[in-house]
């Protein structure tokens, strides 16, 4: 089974680049690419902590968890939401969490090769990404998804935000859903698969 792993060398943080890219250009998120020249960098990545999904020294999915930063979209997913009343919201959203002191993060960039697409390394990939981003201290997120993606995200445990369950979004082929979810929860909600796929390890140590 692959591996989930931060990202810290530069040839390794190339690597991740040039494997987003690829992925995005062939698939209906392609608006989302900052640039048409074979390597996916924007203004987010330097406060994110980077991740890849490696299988035998081979690179086969990759993630992003996104610190929110300052300025007018705290997160990546809050620019294309729809108006000032979307973008109202998402920034309430995120400012309730923190106020419950919890530290946010958006997880973005999933990408998986085409060949560990079936729904079992699909749904394992996810659980690693909560086992990782609990480990690195994050305790709630928020992200963007196609609308048909949504039901798996339920299954997961995420939960839609109500008001942003289906709008346009001029650099997605289909319907963008806000979801969101809390890894205390997600880790209660999963705890015996992931000791069954042993990310219980990856953890954070009780306080």
């Amino acid at each position: 089974m692959p591996t989930l792993q931060p990202i810290t060398s530069r040839r390794a943080i190339q690597e991740y680049h040039r494997f987003r890219h690829a992925i995005y250009s062939t698939s209906g998120q392609r608006g989302f690419l900052s640039s048409a020249v074979g390597i996916d960098v924007d203004e987010f990545d330097r406060n994110a902590l980077h991740f890849g999904w490696y299988e035998g020294g081979r690179l086969v999915g990759c993630v992003r968890l996104i610190d929110p930063v300052k300025g007018p979209f705290a997160l990546h997913c809050f620019k294309d939401l729809p108006g000032p009343v979307g973008l109202d919201l998402g920034h309430a959203l995120l400012r309730e969490a923190r106020d419950r002191g919890y530290r946010v993060c958006e997880v973005g960039r999933l990408c998986l090769a085409p060949d560990h697409r079936s729904p079992a390394q699909v749904r394992s990939f996810v659980l690693a990404i909560i086992a990782a981003a609990h480990r690195h201290g994050r305790d709630h997120c928020l992200f963007s998804c196609d609308r048909p993606h949504a039901a798996f995200w339920r299954r997961m445990g995420f939960r839609q935000v109500p008001g942003l369950e289906a709008y346009a979004n001029p650099r997605a082929s289909r319907p963008t859903c806000l979801m969101q979810g809390h890894y205390h929860q997600l880790l209660a909600l999963h705890r015996t698969e992931l000791q069954r796929l042993g990310l219980a390890q990856l953890l954070r140590p009780a306080a």
